[in-house]
């Protein structure tokens, strides 16, 4: 009886097991307890590889014998591969491939544009140059795509799903790019160097969209989803504000990065811009005031300073060049980003917003910020020369970019020469941060939380924003809170006493209790 007992038992387990099985083929969930869910697919991944409408191979060319620094990195691409084929339905699979020593996987890695690369590794005491393989090959239909290195895991979950969208994706949405006079500049902030001025942010957006260069002198395209207006020194011909104007009436989307001061950090100068996009913008209810605006958590430049017989370089904390981590943690764009550089920017002014048109801000200044205002505009360096900025600003944050919405009147809707023009519009968004320099190659381009924003800031306004949470996870800054002194202090000295005085504590009770047991085992014995 008993071992009939026994053999159901194990036929009934058995039973349960194959029928888990069978259910698991058709229901798949997977259990991340990991903080931010950093070490599973996010919805937008899963939503695209599920999207797939044919095969899709991924050839992951990784050598083996990689240096010890990157000898995880094969192994985590190996885990977030399994997940999408996970999710995708049977329509994406991949393969490991190590062409160290095959004359024809190497050309079929050339072929597919992953390359070796050269790496130094320290093995048995000897230093060699070793040629490696580190890259992604995506395969949809007659398209190739790759990631030619996967320098670190960080972020490697958008490269791939951004990869996967434009490889696949029927059409891409089109992207005006508005940059009248870009050239060769001098870089506001001396420690970048000159250079193509747009370069970096409009090599970034052809990723993703179809960019389409415009000067604005003809209508923009319907099908444009946001125009990209780079922002001007001069006035706009009539022409090209009306086809501005107009694009805006018929529901198009801009994203502003316009300066409200001209500045020269080489001679130390600045002047308001006198330009009629400021009479398109107070028209619309958006107002940017004649100030630069001044942070105490700021960038810095580098001043020649004569010491002796040496011209040394010294660094100063320039309050013009404000970092920003204050965002509004509430919108999608920027909930989650890295630090923000800002180069002489001005403060937007939301007191006098039209009634039937909303803003809602996304980052401001900290709240030790001040301004220099015009005429004089006084950006001396020397004067914050081993100065507490903290206590020279105190008029609190100040608005740096947002977004308006609402009801738009066209610019052109009382002129009898503009008969055709559209009058108005609800259903248009124009995102303004009033710092040109924010996006210049010169300026502020390669900060990694400008970047970020650029992007998050074009998917948002394309309707594009399922790739903003995965940009996100990868860039969420959390700084450690500023303490003052005084608590700096006592933090220091509890870190240096604590451990002593809990120590020494602990010595008496325990001195205290072999006393006692001392005490009780004479008493037994007396």
């Amino acid at each position: 009886m008993k071992n009939k007992t026994i053999l159901f038992n194990m036929i009934v387990f058995v039973a349960i097991l194959i029928f888990l099985n069978l259910v698991s083929l058709s229901v798949f969930t997977r259990i991340d307890l990991s903080k931010g869910k950093v070490y599973s697919l996010s919805k937008a991944s899963k939503n695209t590889v599920r999207e797939l409408d044919d095969r899709l191979v991924i050839k992951a060319y990784f050598s083996k014998n990689l240096p010890g620094e990157y000898a995880d990195a094969r192994r985590y691409t190996q885990d977030m591969l399994s997940e999408y084929q996970a999710y995708s339905r049977g329509r994406l699979r991949f393969e490991f491939i190590d062409p160290a020593n095959e004359e024809t996987l190497k050309q079929e890695a050339q072929k597919n544009q992953i390359s070796p690369v050269s790496m130094r590794v320290v093995e048995n005491d000897k230093l060699e140059i070793r040629e490696v393989y580190m890259g992604l090959a995506f395969l949809y239909q007659d398209k190739i795509e790759s990631i030619p290195l996967i320098q670190n895991t960080r972020g490697l979950e958008y490269d791939i799903t951004s990869t996967i969208k434009r490889i696949s994706a029927q059409g891409l949405k089109k992207l005006a790019f508005f940059a009248p006079d870009e050239g060769q500049v001098i870089p506001q902030n001396p420690n970048m160097p000159g250079n193509e001025q747009f370069g970096t942010v409009r090599q970034m957006l052809m990723e993703s969209y179809e960019l389409n260069e415009v000067d604005l002198s003809m209508e923009i395209d319907p099908g444009t989803s946001v125009l990209f207006f780079c922002g001007i020194k001069d006035s706009l011909s009539t022409e090209q504000l009306y086809n501005l104007d107009q694009y805006i009436m018929k529901g198009g989307n801009v994203i502003f990065f316009q300066d409200r001061v001209d500045t020269d950090i080489q001679t130390q100068s600045a002047s308001l811009i006198n330009s009629n996009i400021f009479d398109l913008f107070r028209h619309y209810g958006i107002r940017i005031k004649n100030n630069l605006v001044a942070d105490a958590q700021c960038g810095q430049v580098q001043i020649q300073r004569m010491q002796g017989i040496f011209r040394i370089a010294t660094p100063v904390n320039y309050p013009f060049f404000p970092i920003v981590s204050n965002v509004n943690s509430e919108n999608l764009i920027v909930k989650n980003l890295d630090q923000i550089q800002m180069i002489f920017a001005s403060e937007i002014d939301t007191t006098r917003t039209r009634e039937d048109l909303d803003f809602e801000p996304l980052f401001y200044s900290t709240q030790y910020s001040g301004e220099a205002l015009a005429p004089r505009f006084n950006i001396n360096v020397n004067q914050y020369m081993n100065q507490d900025l903290k206590k020279m600003f105190l008029d609190g944050p100040k608005v740096l970019a947002g977004i308006y919405t609402g009801t738009f009147r066209s610019f052109f809707g009382d002129q009898e020469t503009y008969p055709e023009a559209v009058q108005e519009t609800s259903s248009a968004s124009i995102l303004l941060v009033p710092d040109r320099e924010f996006i210049e190659d010169a300026g502020a381009a390669g900060i990694k939380g400008n970047l970020d924003f650029v992007l998050n800031a074009t998917d948002y306004m394309a309707s594009e924003s399922t790739l903003i949470e995965i940009r996100s996870r990868e860039t969420e800054f959390k700084p450690l809170k500023e303490l003052s002194n005084p608590v700096r202090k006592t933090v220091k000295w509890l870190n240096i006493l604590l451990p002593a005085i809990l120590m020494i504590v602990f010595g008496i009770l325990r001195y205290r209790s072999e006393l006692k047991k001392r005490k009780i085992i004479g008493d037994l014995y007396e």
